[in-house]
Formats: structure tokens, C-alpha cells, sequence
């Protein structure tokens, strides 16, 4: 604190005649003060909750407004206006470009789009007036230039040892177990939630070996990685520590053996909260930069907006719409602008061909991308055939022989015809999916190589038949309900009766956007290793996948638990990396999506 200098005796006396005067004023004065505290402090406290109200209800509708310009970038919309409601208070807010756009590229290349906004919100309740501002960034990063994502619990569970490069987020908890050895080598290994060393369908499950990379500039520069192990319940056992589901978010224990200040001793471990930072930072040799590979909620992560579930729907319903449903033909028809119930879903909507079957799976019409009906053509061309292929975990028990009805289209057929969307965008889909054996399905064949980059997307489950997108390989997607990858030697011939058809080593250069269903309880979803589903046995196989494994959905059809053995399939020999290709933009498979997170700039 600063000093005040007294320069002179009679500036002392000043002073000390001026205290004697507010002295003399106070003990005046306490009596009637002691007697208006009484009264006015109510007043006082209630001005104080009034003003904090409007404060937090303006604050409250900030936070809305941030997560809807995630949201509105994430579903390829630009954010606006709009109106929070808080416990019935209906609160407008406002979002207004800043100006600032541009792209932030990390060492191993990967792209990120930064976009400011200026956020603002007033409250005027019971007499009191507050606005609040901020200044946000908006940080869009492709969704395929993760390895992994999922938006729901990230489970990876795999039996054979396993190795997975690239980056691995989940907005919800992770957890990681293996019968093996599970290797992330990578920089990036986030949740929103938190990180755990066991099975989420059985805690006490705390097996193999889960090793992590050391953090480094560059993660895809060649050079020998380090890894540091992220120790079970039986691992930390072996140094003497007792742990509900060893060394990750549940450990809260410092343990300095020597009492040194350092955890650096043998046997010595620090919290998660720190102790996870200092495990996985760079090895000690390492000191060009700094980094972390390995961080949850304890660290500050945060959410990554992707898109919703409606963006694979054929239509969504929307006030004032330019389709309605047209009972007599079964589907959506065309009506006079704005007043249809609904709309073409986001991918649908932009799509260079589009596929359509009919609820009994007997015709399909198929449209360009200015709308022009094209189906003719395709047809002669053979490129489009309806059939059915037996699912048995659509199916849900041996003993039921009903198949799923496909659309099937021959990629060799389509790449010749002249109809090979030009955007890369295929849309297809079936009217009347629903679970079971009604779930509707798009089946891929001969697909070895494609005539250019390419994104098929349907709200119905795609099964990708042999060989894709290996020959002069570009960037390719899947974005369905359930993605299904069937071999090369898959010939439609498995029934409930036949027993498992033997697959054979078949290669995948595609990213899959797929659905899944939660874990509850004992029932496990199948992990990240059964996101792509298997119908075949594969024993002794390898099916080897590069591209980028996403999960952002529930499935909504293909909702047939998981089950391993029996007639439904036996695992492959996993060969699944990141395809480094996607750390270049104009490498990335046509209209891969973002995942967006926001970051405060100012606040006032």
C-alpha cells in the first residue's frame, strides 16, 4: 500500500484535528445509524438480489448464445440472433461478427478455423437494467482430421493388441482397456468428461497394457515415439498403490515417499489433476516446445459441437417447409414454398445424386443436382439394383431369417455412366426404415477405385462390400446410421442357417461417420473396435482401415445390440490407422463436417 508523507508538525495537527471532528460526528450520529441500519439493509439486500438477478439471467443467456454459434457452424448455418429462456424469462440475445477469420495450422499440420463474434444480452427486471458482452472465438477443426471422435462415452476395449495414431476425443467420458496392448500414438488424447483404466461395463476390469505417447511438436515427423504407460489396478499394485481403477481421474492420492517435493522417486505418483500433465509431457530430452498429450475435466477441456443426428435425415420437419407428406405415394412430395411441413435434410439437400427407394424396396428414383430425374440412365448402366442381405444382429436372434432390404450401387458402374456427382456428394436412403430387420440399408460394391473425392451419406445402414478406395486412393467418407464393412469374398449368401461365411483380408481408405448405442450396464456397445460392424468370421483376417472412426449419433434404426460369436461375426486382425493425407484440407473427403469449440476472448 501506498504511504502517505506527513511533511510538517502543523500538517500533524490538521490531521489529528480532523479526526477529533469525525470522531465527534460518529458518536453523534451511531445511535440514529444503528437504528436505520435496521431499516435499510432489507432495501440494501434486496437492490443487491434484484441487480444480481438481471446480472446472472444476461450472463445466463450469453452461455446459450455461445453454445448456439457452436452449434450453427457445426450444422453449416450462420450464426444469428436469438432468444434464451431462462426459467420462463424469455432473454434476446444478439451475435455479431467480429471481422476476425482465419486459419491456425499446428506443427503436424492440421488446420483449424478461427471466427470471432461479439455476444450481447440485457436483462431489465424489476427495476434493474444489466448487459453483459463477450467476445468469443469460434475454433472449427474437420472432424476427419481426428482419428477418433465421439461425442458420446468413447469405450476401446480391444482384444488383439491395437495401435491407433492421430488424435482421440471424446466430449463425454473415455475409457481404455485392453486384452493386449493398446498404443496411442499420438499427441491428443482429450474428454470433455473424464478418463478412466477400466471397462465401463465392468469397473473392476482393469486389464493389459494401455501405453500413450509423450507429447511432441509433431507427432506424425518420423523418429522413435515415447511412451509412458497408463497403469492398471494390477500395475499400480506392483508399486505398492492400491487404486479403485488405477492411474487415471479416480487417483487423488500424492504419494512422495521421501517427502522431497518431487514425484520423480520409484513408486512415487501425483494426482491426476497435475500428475497426468507431468506423466505425458514431452520426454525429458525433448525441449524444443511444450505440450500435453493426455487431458479430461480435470485440465479444462471443453465441448466440441459436431452435427446432429437430423443432418443425415432425408427430411426434417420445419415451419413452413417446401415438403409435406403425400399419403397415397408413401413419401415426401413437393408443395408450394413455405407451406410444407418439412425440408430436406442438410446432406440431402446438397447432394450431386441422390438415390431414392421406395418404403417396399420395389423402385427408386435417382435426381441430379439441379433435381433433373436421371434414373433411366443409371438403370441402363446397371448401376442401381434392390436385393437383400441377411443381418443377424438386425435380426437379434438365430432363429429369425427376415434379411434387410438394400439399395445396392455398383461404384465401378457409376464412376463410367457419366452420373458421378460432381460435387462428390452421393445421398441415398429407403422410405420406411425402422429397427430391426426394417432398418433399410445402402450397400457399396466395387468400389476399389473412385472416378474423384467422395461422401455417401444415408439415415439407413451402409454396408461397404470389399475393397474401397484403393486404388489411386482420395479422400472418402461414410456418414450413415451404422457403417458395416463386409470382405471381399462376402457373396450374399449368409442366412440364420448358414453359419458364419470366412471372410478375406480387405482394405478400407474411408472415413466412417457411424452410430452406436450406449453402454448400459453390463450390455456393452462393442467399443470403438466393433464401431464399424462385422458380419463374417474374420479369424486370423487382417481388415485394414485408414481414414478416421466418428461417432456423434445413437443409431436410429440399426439398433440391434452387440453380440460376439454366435452367427453374428468373429473379429479380424485390426490394422486401423489415421490417414495422415487428412491433415491437408484439400485432401479431406467432400463436405467432412467441423467440430466446433468456442473460447472466451473478453468478457464485460
Amino acid at each position: 500500500m501506498k504511504r502517505i508523507p506527513i511533511r510538517s508538525k502543523r500538517g500533524r495537527r490538521g490531521v489529528a484535528l480532523l479526526y477529533s471532528l469525525l470522531a465527534s460526528f460518529a458518536v453523534a450520529t451511531m445511535v440514529t445509524g444503528m437504528f436505520a441500519v435496521t431499516f435499510s439493509s432489507k432495501g440494501i439486500t434486496e437492490v443487491k438480489v434484484k441487480g444480481g438477478q438481471a446480472r446472472y439471467l444476461a450472463e445466463g443467456a450469453i452461455e446459450i448464445a455461445k453454445n448456439s454459434v457452436q452449434a450453427a457452424i457445426a450444422n453449416w448455418s450462420v450464426p444469428g440472433n436469438g432468444t434464451a429462456t431462462i426459467n420462463g424469462t424469455q432473454i434476446p440475445y444478439t451475435v455479431t461478427a467480429t471481422g476476425l477469420n482465419t486459419i491456425d495450422t499446428d506443427p503436424s499440420g492440421i488446420q483449424t478455423i478461427i471466427t470471432g463474434y461479439a455476444l450481447e444480452a440485457t436483462v431489465a427486471q424489476n427495476g434493474h437494467t444489466y448487459t453483459a458482452h463477450r467476445l468469443i472465438n469460434a475454433r472449427a477443426t474437420p472432424v476427419f482430421q481426428f482419428a477418433v471422435f465421439y461425442t458420446n462415452d468413447l469405450e476401446i476395449n480391444p482384444g488383439p493388441s491395437m495401435v491407433l495414431g492421430g488424435r482421440i476425443h471424446s466430449n463425454r467420458d473415455m475409457y481404455l482397456n485392453s486384452d493386449g496392448t493398446l498404443t496411442c500414438n499420438t499427441n491428443y488424447v482429450r474428454a470433455v468428461g473424464s478418463i478412466y483404466r477400466n471397462r465401463k461395463d465392468d469397473a473392476s476390469i482393469s486389464a493389459g497394457t494401455v501405453q500413450i505417447r509423450n507429447w511432441v511438436q509433431n507427432p506424425f515427423a518420423a523418429g522413435a515415439p515415447v511412451y509412458t504407460q497408463m497403469n492398471s489396478i494390477s500395475q499400480m499394485a506392483s508399486h505398492g498403490v492400491t487404486t479403485t481403477s488405477g492411474y487415471d481421474a479416480n487417483f487423488d492420492q500424492d504419494i512422495d515417499l521421501n517427502n522431497d517435493g518431487d514425484y520423480n522417486d520409484p513408486n512415487e505418483f501425483q494426482s491426476w489433476a497435475l500428475g497426468a500433465l507431468a506423466m505425458w509431457a514431452p520426454a525429458p530430452t525433448y525441449t524444443t516446445a511444450y505440450g500435453n498429450t493426455v487431458m479430461d475435466s480435470a485440465h479444462g477441456v471443453t465441448e466440441a459441437e459436431v452435427p446432429y443426428i437430423g443432418s443425415i435425415k432425408m427430411f426434417e420437419p420445419v415451419t413452413g417447409g417446401n415438403y409435406a407428406w403425400d399419403v397415397p405415394s408413401h413419401s415426401y412430395q413437393a408443395v408450394a414454398a413455405g407451406t410444407g411441413t418439412h425440408a430436406k435434410g442438410y446432406y440431402h439437400s446438397q447432394a450431386g445424386l441422390t438415390i431414392i427407394t421406395n418404403g417396399a424396396g420395389t423402385s427408386w428414383k435417382a435426381y441430379d443436382a439441379a433435381g433433373a430425374d436421371v434414373t433411366t440412365p443409371l438403370k441402363n448402366a446397371g448401376v442401381v439394383t434392390l436385393k437383400s442381405i441377411y443381418d443377424a444382429r438386425q435380426a437379434g436372434s438365430s432363429s429369425n431369417s427376415t434379411k434387410v432390404k438394400v439399395t445396392e450401387i455398383d461404384v465401378a458402374k457409376l464412376n463410367t455412366c457419366g452420373y458421378f456427382p460432381a460435387n462428390g456428394l452421393i445421398y441415398a436412403s429407403s422410405y420406411g426404415a425402422s429397427t430391426g430387420t426394417n432398418a433399410k440399408g445402402i450397400k457399396l460394391k466395387n468400389g476399389s477405385q473412385l472416378a474423384g473425392k467422395l461422401t455417401v451419406v444415408s439415415e439407413n445402414s451402409v454396408y461397404v462390400q470389399g475393397d474401397y478406395n484403393t486404388v489411386q486412393k482420395k479422400g472418402a467418407a461414410v456418414i450413415a446410421d451404422a457403417v458395416n464393412l463386409l470382405s471381399n469374398s462376402w457373396d450374399d449368401s449368409k442366412n440364420s442357417s448358414s453359419g458364419l461365411p470366412t471372410a478375406s483380408a480387405t482394405t478400407y481408405n474411408v472415413a466412417l461417420i457411424s452410430g452406436n448405442q450406449d453402454t448400459v450396464g453390463s450390455a456393452y456397445n462393442g467399443g470403438l473396435e466393433n464401431l464399424p460392424r462385422f458380419h463374417e468370421n474374420w479369424s486370423g483376417k487382417a481388415c485394414t482401415i485408414k481414414g478416421s472412426f466418428v461417432n456423434t449419433w445413437l443409431s436410429q434404426y440399426a439398433t440391434g445390440s452387440w453380440l460376439y460369436g454366435s452367427n453374428r461375426y468373429v473379429a479380424p486382425n485390426r490394422i486401423w490407422s489415421y490417414d495422415t493425407a487428412f491433415n491437408t484440407v484439400a485432401n479431406l473427403p467432400p463436405f467432412t463436417p467441423m467440430a466446433v469449440t468456442t473460447s472466451d476472448a473478453a468478457v464485460w
